[in-house]
């Protein structure tokens, strides 16, 4: 329900609620049995933080992303941290530690996925 209440959001514009609720549907599901979908719910958070602007949150969020596609084989998870990597770009000549620390763990990841 939350993810679908985040994609309404989204779909109106209003990126911090959108945020917001894609935060509740990583933490609502069993991140054991769920460990994809919550790293999609994550990364859409992340996304949505970037829209705002917040680059620190973001990384927050494509952080937690990463740490629960550990032993995730699936394409949509590739894609999303390929997708990531092309969002860092404009923020990584800018020397942001979060950015630099990001874009390596999803280097790795891709590198080993």
């Amino acid at each position: 329900m939350y993810s679908r209440t985040a994609k309404v959001h989204e779909t109106i514009g209003d990126h911090r609620a959108a945020a917001e609720h894609y935060g509740l549907a990583a933490t609502a599901r069993p991140a054991d049995t769920y460990a994809r979908i919550v790293a999609l719910d994550l990364v859409a958070g992340a996304e949505m933080h970037l829209k705002r602007d917040s680059i620190e949150r973001a990384c927050a969020s494509w952080h937690r992303a990463i740490d629960h596609m550990d032993g995730v084989r699936s394409v949509r998870t590739r894609k999303a941290v390929a997708r990531m990597r092309g969002d860092l770009a404009r923020f990584r000549a800018r020397g942001l530690r979060c950015v630099s620390a990001l874009d390596e763990r999803g280097r790795e990841f891709l590198a080993g996925a």
